[in-house]
């Protein structure tokens, strides 16, 4: 499904991810970037406007936790 929605939107999976973050206020997104290419990718992420359809089935697929969740550091 994502796959589907970045090629809909000539992006890549990583900058659908970041987008749909980024539409949740009071979220806050840390990408990573391990190079120069990564840090225009994730910042032409903010160009990407997904549909309320599709926002509707990426919350669906990952909903957002219950309570507090400690974080994964990796």
């Amino acid at each position: 499904m994502v796959n589907e929605i970045a090629q809909a939107h000539n992006a890549t999976v990583a900058q659908i991810l970041l987008t749909w973050v980024i539409a949740h206020p009071g979220v806050m997104a840390i990408p990573k970037a391990g190079s120069t290419e990564h840090v225009k990718q994730n910042a032409a992420a903010l160009e990407i406007a997904l549909s309320a359809n599709e926002l509707a089935l990426l919350d669906n697929a990952w909903p957002a936790p219950k309570g507090k969740t400690a974080l994964d550091m990796v």
